[in-house]
């Protein structure tokens, strides 16, 4: 009876354990801080104007991966900040960039390498 006493104890703590870990996780604007919005406005300057090495996500509001992608994407901002430069295009209202980059379906996520000249043609998808 003990054993199975314990048992339970330990079971209920990584319980609690995996569900304060999972709601600190959680996706909201405070989680979203180290994720760069680009627009048509600020694309060619941040983006294809940097030396920075760049990964932008091309989502939907309404796509359902694209939800669930949002918190592993801001959790990768954050790990790679002062690395490797995240951003997101809502693709809904920026349909112009997404036209340009050959987007087809959410998310698209493209990649621009370390460097000056980046442009629509080195461009990688992923």
């Amino acid at each position: 009876m003990g054993s199975e006493i314990r048992k339970r104890g330990k079971g209920g703590d990584n319980k609690q354990q995996q569900q304060k870990k999972q709601s600190s996780q959680s996706s909201g604007p405070a989680t979203d801080k180290d994720v760069v919005v680009l627009d048509q406005s600020n694309f060619e300057k941040l983006v294809l104007g940097s030396k920075d090495i760049w990964l932008v996500e091309f989502y939907a509001p309404w796509c359902g991966h694209c939800k669930k992608l949002e918190p592993e994407w801001n959790e990768a901002a954050s790990r790679l900040k002062g690395k490797v430069k995240i951003g997101k295009v809502d693709a809904t209202v920026e349909s112009a960039l997404a036209q340009r980059f050959g987007v087809q379906g959410y998310p698209t996520i493209k990649y621009w390498n370390y460097g000056l000249g980046k442009g629509d043609h080195n461009v990688n998808d992923y």
